[in-house]
């Protein structure tokens, strides 16, 4: 049987890009000088894209377990970035809102992002750029459809 030469395909350039890419935001993150890691970076900017959201709902936008993101939460509150609020209609849960420690941090996190970005997007033609972005959007979009497909069964 003779089975032909794989092709990279657009599966393992994604996974190879998003590796890449995450290194590259680790760098650019050391050279802004944040004392954060990738994943409170990561944490502390979806907190301020999103603020106000339940620990579990920031989980669930992140891609990420809960207990994960509780170690990242946990290390922001001793460091003063986020706080952790009583939600007022179920006590039990948790808003997370960043403190004004924060904004400085956040500016640092999106030169950080700017940079990669920049970066990884510099020999793409600028009307290529929208099309990519849309492109990459309809593949997550894809994606999530048979996520929310799963949760429903």
């Amino acid at each position: 049987m003779s089975v032909p030469p794989p092709s990279v395909g657009v599966t393992m350039l994604v996974v190879d890009l998003a590796r890449l890419m995450r290194r590259r935001f680790e760098s650019a993150l050391s050279e802004v000088d944040t004392g954060l890691t990738v994943g409170e970076a990561r944490t502390l900017f979806y907190v301020w894209r999103s603020p106000g959201q339940r620990q579990a709902v920031l989980a669930e936008n992140m891609y990420v377990e809960p207990m994960t993101l509780v170690g990242y939460l946990d290390s922001l509150e001793a460091a003063g970035l986020i706080e952790r609020c009583s939600d007022p209609t179920d006590k039990r849960a948790k808003l997370i809102k960043l403190t004004p420690r924060a904004v400085p941090l956040i500016e640092r996190i999106d030169v950080a992002l700017q940079s990669v970005r920049s970066q990884a997007l510099e020999k793409i033609p600028q009307e290529g750029k929208q099309v990519l972005e849309n492109l990459l959007q309809t593949m997550k979009d894809s994606l999530l459809q048979d996520v929310s497909r799963e949760k429903q069964k």
